[in-house]
């Protein structure tokens, strides 16, 4: 026999109980929890849902929630809902894999098997924060006939439109996801927008025009960029100019955990792609899953350095910091002892985004080894 806390408007107890065959008999106010298994894929939200017993006294067949169940008599929603998970599909879940997304109320009368049915509940819904193979789930035979996925939309549409005729997911709770999910997006954007403030902290070996401070990340990029956009006309071949200041945008944001490699540090060189790789998995997984993968997708891009939009950035990457190095007079040059030869070997791959811009590249490094500033 199972009993039930009943309960107020708000879910909490009222300090009586009530055996299940009569709350639902009733009408008698309960909790129960419903937790949301969710995933992207192909740039889409999909939930999973369960498909319930043919013998379920409700909604026999239909798909449900991913994992769902009443709360007994002085149990917690958080205890309640890794209970369920478990015997339901055999996630063992921690606690903090399960983040409380909000509650609604459920109310209805139906008729099952001929008696009446009365639900009148207050719903607590989790999302559960784990990665899930549903080929290793163990389903509870007696409650569950299988799990599937399904884009989030496609059923929400369904059920406002045409509610029990497959899914019995309450349209109330794939509110509350939806917002929940929402409010997460803008979360894992904001943190991502503040990780990369970083930038601005990582400080390269070229200095400012004018012999000033050593240039910073965010400087880099950010002249870089706007250099893009006026020198466009300049580039071998047509380009997605909007791509290309991204990318310029983007591509140093790894050195926040990898650390500035000067051009031509032939030591740091040989760990550079290690460190970054790194980098960029830790950072770009603050974002949203679809964000994440388009924004490694233009780095990755801009690493290749093979589609016209790549070999452009690159050029602005190597002409940014050497229009800055002339107007102080070829300094860091100086300061490093860098020669002629492993100059050229960088710039002239300035060539293969604008021939343009390499004709001014090499006046530029010429002007230099006649002043002795390159050997």
């Amino acid at each position: 026999m199972e009993i039930f806390d009943i309960c107020n408007e708000q879910g909490i107890p009222t300090g009586e109980t009530v055996e299940r065959s009569i709350a639902h008999r009733d009408g008698i106010p309960h909790r129960t929890v419903h937790i949301w298994i969710t995933r992207e894929s192909a740039g889409k939200r999909q939930i999973l849902l369960q498909q319930r017993s043919l013998e379920k006294d409700s909604f026999p067949g239909l798909f449900d929630t991913s994992s769902a169940g009443h709360l007994q008599a002085g149990d917690e929603p958080l205890e309640a809902a890794m209970r369920e998970l478990e015997e339901e599909l055999g996630i063992k879940a921690e606690a903090s894999q399960l983040k409380y997304a909000g509650t609604f109320h459920i109310s209805y009368e139906v008729e099952f098997h001929g008696a009446p049915f009365k639900d009148n509940e207050i719903a607590f819904v989790y999302v559960y924060d784990g990665d899930v193979d549903i080929e290793d789930f163990t389903l509870q035979e007696e409650e569950v006939i299988g799990v599937e996925w399904f884009d989030l939309d496609e059923v929400y549409e369904e059920v406002k439109n045409r509610f029990r005729e497959r899914f019995c997911v309450p349209i109330e709770g794939l509110d509350v996801l939806k917002k929940y999910l929402g409010d997460r997006r803008l979360e894992q954007q904001l943190a991502f927008a503040l990780e990369i403030d970083k930038e601005k902290e990582i400080y390269r070996q070229t200095h400012l025009s004018g012999n000033g401070r050593n240039e910073n990340d965010a400087e880099h990029a950010w002249h870089m960029a706007i250099m893009a956009y006026l020198l466009k006309e300049y580039s071998n071949e047509p380009i997605d100019i909007a791509k290309v200041m991204l990318m310029c945008l983007i591509h140093d944001i790894v050195e926040i955990d990898a650390g500035d490699t000067y051009a031509y540090d032939e030591e740091g060189l040989k760990t550079q792609k290690a460190r970054e790789e790194a980098a960029k998995e830790r950072i770009f997984s603050l974002l949203p899953t679809d964000q994440k993968e388009e924004l490694i997708r233009i780095f990755d891009e801009f690493e290749e350095a093979e589609t016209a939009e790549a070999k452009f950035a690159h050029t602005m990457d190597n002409f940014q910091p050497l229009i800055l190095n002339n107007s102080n007079d070829g300094g860091d040059w100086r300061e490093h002892g860098v020669s002629a030869e492993v100059v050229y070997a960088r710039q002239n791959n300035n060539r293969f985004g604008s021939e343009r811009i390499f004709e001014e590249t090499d006046k530029i490094l010429k002007e230099h080894i006649r002043r002795g500033n390159l050997k």
